[in-house]
């Protein structure tokens, strides 16, 4: 059979990363014994908009300028306190609400909580080809602003939406309505908040994995990465201490790493797990910005695979 490759990003592919610069972003075999976790890189996009041409996402210069800049133009804050009053209000949605966001509400969804720029989900929406709908929440407005029109101006908005909420808080009031079902979550490299007394401001809470497991579907899933191995073990004992999480089994992570493109070859060729425990690879064949620079500078990535339990009777 053909010899197992773990395909780097996005594949092999030859990606703008400044106006007069291309790199090769290769792809490279894992070791079996080897526990980094995402494949290296030679892709240094040090500014994501120095391009005109499409970078690995299908944004660019002209894209980023055609809607505006951020928001229309202005600074975004990278941090905000999630404790501001006007933040703990829970937002809703009703029923209705996902017929203005989506051709097809009942299609299945796939969240990312806290998407920043939004650009993880116009590369998973490009691929899927209207499978599925996808959703992005963030706290910072203009960013999600900003991604509505990328996914207009790209032609992805009768799936791809994004939301303004607080999502620790609005998490299930926002999705319980969808017509659908939610198949897919996933938390990417959330900000980390090193300081004890700011640790309650991380988006995933014991609350927050009660509300994710009260609106997933059976057998969905929820995936989270941090470049941060603190974060990312903090993240996963909550899941696991909930009575509706298990970890993916190796074989569903390399199944659907395979279906994603993340891995290319025959089965088992490849650890999908390393020997502490953490994902190896990223099974949904496409990085955040975060990865991209994370692998890039040689930087380990921490990541966890759960599915939602089936409710008991």
């Amino acid at each position: 059979g053909a010899r197992a490759a773990v395909r780097g990003l996005l594949g092999d592919r030859t990606m703008a990363v400044h106006s007069s610069r291309r790199v090769k972003v290769s792809s490279r075999t894992r070791s079996p014994t080897c526990s980094s976790a995402t494949p290296s890189s030679s892709y240094h996009n040090h500014s994501i908009q120095d391009s005109d041409d499409l970078d690995l996402w299908g944004t660019s210069k002209d894209l980023y300028e055609r809607a505006g800049g951020v928001g229309g133009g202005g600074r975004v804050r990278q941090h905000i306190n999630p404790f501001k009053k006007e933040l703990q209000i829970p937002s809703e949605l009703q029923a209705s609400d996902w017929a203005t966001f989506f051709e097809d509400p009942d299609l299945p969804l796939e969240v990312d909580v806290g998407c920043g720029s939004g650009r993880f989900l116009l590369a998973r929406a490009k691929r899927n080809g209207k499978k599925s709908n996808f959703f992005g929440m963030d706290i910072r407005s203009k960013l999600v602003e900003r991604s509505n029109k990328w996914a207009e101006l790209l032609g992805l908005s009768s799936n791809l939406h994004y939301y303004t909420t607080n999502a620790t808080v609005s998490f299930e009031t926002v999705l319980r309505s969808y017509p659908g079902r939610v198949d897919f979550v996933s938390v990417q490299y959330p900000d980390p908040h090193f300081k004890k007394r700011h640790q309650k401001r991380r988006i995933v809470q014991d609350e927050f994995t009660a509300q994710v497991a009260r609106v997933l579907g059976d057998s969905g899933k929820v995936f989270l990465q941090s470049d941060v191995r603190e974060v990312l073990v903090d993240m996963r004992t909550r899941f696991e201490r909930s009575a509706g999480f298990e970890h993916c089994e190796e074989e569903e992570i390399e199944r659907m790493a395979l279906e994603s493109g993340a891995l290319v070859g025959e089965k088992g060729a490849v650890r999908v797990m390393d020997d502490e425990g953490f994902v190896a690879i990223n099974p949904t064949a496409v990085p955040t910005e975060r990865e991209v620079h994370s692998s890039a500078d040689g930087e380990r990535v921490y990541r966890s695979l759960f599915r939602k339990l089936a409710a008991q009777p």
